[in-house]
């Protein structure tokens, strides 16, 4: 399924009037960075690859020297294979085309495909179940864990590259060196002895994230226990830090938030570390990014000088900052004596919809102005770590944002209008997962928030617009943990019932009847549809998010995100609530497009909503706090790409006066047409764009300040501030 940014792209922005550049491209939490042409244009575009659901996402680089320029494009990633749980980009074969070193999952060991795009990227796995090392008289698996990052870069300088890794039991390096120069003569072969099981002469603490230099086997300054080390993960990153052509080492520990910098006293062939940076980078702001952080160098900007990305690479998604987990340093020095400065925190994520970790969107009218908007929950905004003796824990803080529809229902728009209504954040609960409807008949919008403790948070508006709790436990419904709700007419009877998803993976269906004129839920089953999303092999825990929808021909179907991150679709409902719900593969067909080759993520949930054109529209959030939007649309054809371009517009003059004039002539097809609002989200103006493509609007009985000017057409939706000056 592609995106509907791919197609028609609503616009998304702060009530600042800053517009998202990326809006719906689904957030970013534990991410890894590689550099790749994507579309064959000469520019290296990024690849980023976020290891919580093994998400991929491509943003081609614009190439302006000097400036920070991406967009994003989810049309290259069916073309790269699956990956899991790491991903290094890097040219075995030097034919100027990185390949893909990976993962392999149940192997603790790494697969690899090699590069064989020329004018489109493609790739073929040379390397399965495990590549392999000459050590102990045989070829066996180069260990390479779920929680180590390893090195792969030419270390000797023979042209092929070598491998570092971690020792199966930690503690100490291993280096793999790469024998195809000296036994083929070129560097298309993956042939690897293992030369040195202590590398650079350090050892990592069993228990922290201490580093012991000139240390190695049988000579640690501590006492082991039972001589059997325990290695938990760490990442690592070999660059040249002070221009004396050695690789010096970056190291980031699984629990711990910081970087440390090894400095490298050897020589090419005998790296000896003789100095730690514990606080790197020393000379501005350090990283201090739970947990474990992972260390890339790109060039962000374009000026030919390599910078420093860091991102967490933590496995577990409970422990690790969100939101702004993408720290970015730009390099003001050189590539041979770099010198990082901070430059953001959130880099992409600034350009997203990125609501910490887990997004649980619902399409409603919440202000009732007949325009759905979208209100979306979350796993919770990360807050704080500490220690409970020796294991990292953190806090997340679950809220809900209201991304208001300033535009119409055709032609969607949202702005963020509140980022905890309803003030739930004081609960300090968790996987809060909003449901609506009208419950006690005075014609306002109530919610019921599920949330990590399997209770419903119940808010009423006590005028409009202003919400406030009511019940923190809601009717005294308890479905164990996780509650995810739906307010849905089940039965067909005109009234509300409740559905609630939970950890489990199945669904309780609760029966709404009246009482007087509020409604009351009498709980049915824990059990509806026989549905059960938990994959075993997995996980025991399938967290559901039931959604029941009707299609555009009126036929009762249900949605349920789970745990694995797979939608499930279920039919011939009507009728059947005390029989077995049939699970269907209709999805892509109602929604006319292809899913993404790589999904949407882990802990998935979703809502539909019918557009007037009578399309159906589909809000799917992930656990790194984002949205993917989808679109029914019968002229998306699979495998083929609409690239999104920018409407072209101009305003003048700037600061206006007394009017404003508008070039709309970029405007593609006959049906294009502009709209102005104020800072409150009120149309002022909302005109078509004449056939000359000219338009003088006065201002001059307009209050100062600044104004949105929105342009539709056919293929896109774009935005420009207006600033009105008396």
């Amino acid at each position: 399924m592609l995106p509907l940014a791919t197609i028609a792209q609503p616009l998304v922005w702060h009530k600042n009037q800053t517009e998202l550049l990326y809006p719906w491209a689904g957030g970013l939490d534990a991410c890894q960075f590689g550099e790749i042409d994507l579309n064959s244009d000469g520019i290296k575009d990024l690849v980023i690859f976020d290891r919580r659901g093994n998400r991929l996402l491509c943003f081609v680089n614009n190439g302006i020297p000097g400036e920070i320029d991406y967009t994003y494009a989810p049309e290259f990633e069916k073309d790269f294979p699956k990956i899991s749980e790491w991903l290094v980009l890097a040219d075995y074969d030097n034919d100027g085309r990185p390949d893909i070193f990976t993962y392999s999952p149940g192997w603790a060991g790494m697969q690899v495909y090699r590069n064989t795009g020329t004018q489109r990227l493609s790739f073929q796995r040379v390397v399965f179940p495990y590549l392999k090392s000459f050590q102990g008289g045989g070829y066996v698996n180069i260990i390479s864990t779920n929680a180590d990052y390893p090195v792969i870069v030419d270390l000797d300088g023979d042209g092929d590259l070598d491998i570092l890794t971690f020792w199966a039991l930690g503690t100490f390096i291993e280096l793999h060196t790469n024998q195809s120069i000296e036994k083929y003569g070129h560097a298309d072969s993956l042939d690897y002895i293992k030369t040195d099981y202590c590398w650079g002469r350090i050892a990592e603490h069993e228990e922290n994230n201490l580093i012991y230099l000139d240390t190695c086997l049988f000579q640690l300054p501590v006492s082991l226990p039972d001589n059997q080390p325990r290695h938990r993960g760490a990442t690592m990153l070999a660059f040249d830090a002070n221009g004396n052509g050695l690789f010096d080492l970056l190291i980031g520990d699984v629990d711990y938030p910081n970087l440390n910098l090894l400095t490298n006293g050897g020589s090419t062939d005998n790296a000896l570390f003789t100095a730690q940076d514990q606080a790197f980078p020393s000379n501005t702001t350090t990283v201090k990014l739970f947990s474990m952080p992972q260390p890339a160098l790109i060039d962000a900007n374009n000026d030919g000088i390599r910078d420093l990305i860091v991102s967490p690479f933590d496995p577990s998604p409970i422990v690790s900052e969100n939101k702004n987990s993408v720290w970015l340093y730009l390099n003001k020095g050189s590539n041979e004596t770099p010198h990082f400065v901070l430059h953001t925190q959130s880099f992409l994520q600034d350009g997203m919809i990125d609501l910490g970790s887990g997004t649980y969107p619902l399409f409603t009218d919440l202000d009732q102005d007949g325009l759905v908007d979208l209100l979306v929950g979350n796993y919770g905004y990360y807050s704080h770590s500490w220690y409970e003796g020796s294991i990292l824990k953190s806090a997340f803080t679950g809220k809900l944002t209201w991304l208001r529809n300033i535009g119409s229902n055709e032609h969607p728009m949202y702005e963020h209008n509140d980022e905890d209504l309803g003030g739930l954040g004081i609960l300090s609960r968790t996987g809060l997962t909003p449901a609506a409807a009208d419950l006690d008949g005075d014609g306002k919008t109530e919610l019921l928030v599920g949330n990590n403790l399997g209770t419903l948070v119940h808010l009423e508006q006590s005028e409009p617009g202003v919400w406030e709790i009511k019940s923190d436990f809601f009717q005294g419904i308890d479905v164990g943990e996780y509650s995810a709700p739906q307010l849905f007419d089940l039965d067909n009877d005109g009234i509300t019932d409740l559905i609630v998803g939970a950890r489990n993976g199945r669904i309780n269906y609760f029966k709404g009847s009246r009482n007087g004129d509020e409604i009351v839920f009498q709980f049915i089953t824990d059990n509806l549809g026989n549905v059960d999303v938990t994959d075993y092999s997995i996980s025991y825990d399938g967290y559901s998010t039931p959604h029941f929808f009707r299609s555009q021909s009126g036929e009762l179907m249900l949605l349920s995100g789970s745990e694995q991150g797979r939608f499930f679709l279920y039919d011939q409902i009507e009728g059947n609530l005390e029989g077995t719900f049939r699970e269907s593969d209709r999805l892509e067909s109602l929604i006319d497009t292809m899913f993404t080759h790589h999904g949407t993520g882990i802990r998935t949930a979703a809502s539909m909503s019918i557009i007037p054109d009578n399309r159906l529209i589909m809000a799917a959030g992930n656990y790194s706090g984002g949205i993917n939007l989808y679109n029914s649309n019968a002229g998306a054809i699979p495998g083929i790409t609409i690239q999104p371009r920018k409407i072209n517009l101009s305003v003048s003059p700037v600061p206006a006066k007394d009017y404003i004039r508008i070039d709309c002539s970029g405007l593609a097809g006959d049906n294009g047409f502009i709209k102005i609002v104020d800072v409150r989200g009120t149309c002022l103006i909302e005109e078509a764009c004449p056939p000359n493509g000219s338009l003088q609007i006065n201002v001059n009985n307009w209050p100062a300040g600044i104004y949105l000017l929105i342009a539709v057409d056919e293929l896109q939706t774009t935005s420009k501030k207006i600033v009105v000056s008396h």
